[in-house]
């Protein structure tokens, strides 16, 4: 996916709830993985652990591209 379809994703996702219903049940479904798999967690917890992790990956003189690449493969809706 190139970075202008990322954005323009984003951007739709921003603005229609069908999308944005759709990727919060993605979402909910690695909290679900997670759980199975022995962690107790929450979605908020995955998100921020999540958000930190790319923001080292960013620190650490990643491409941009390449860490919103990351974002959007890792977990969407968190």
């Amino acid at each position: 996916m190139s970075k202008k379809q990322a954005q323009e994703f984003i951007e739709k996702l921003q603005k229609n709830a069908a999308l944005r219903k759709k990727v919060n049940e993605a979402s909910e479904q690695i909290v679900k993985v997670a759980k199975d798999n022995g962690y107790k967690v929450t979605r908020e917890e995955i998100s921020l652990a999540l958000r930190e992790h790319w923001c080292e990956e960013e620190k650490e003189g990643k491409e941009k591209e390449d860490v919103l690449r990351r974002v959007l493969s890792e977990a969407p809706g968190l």
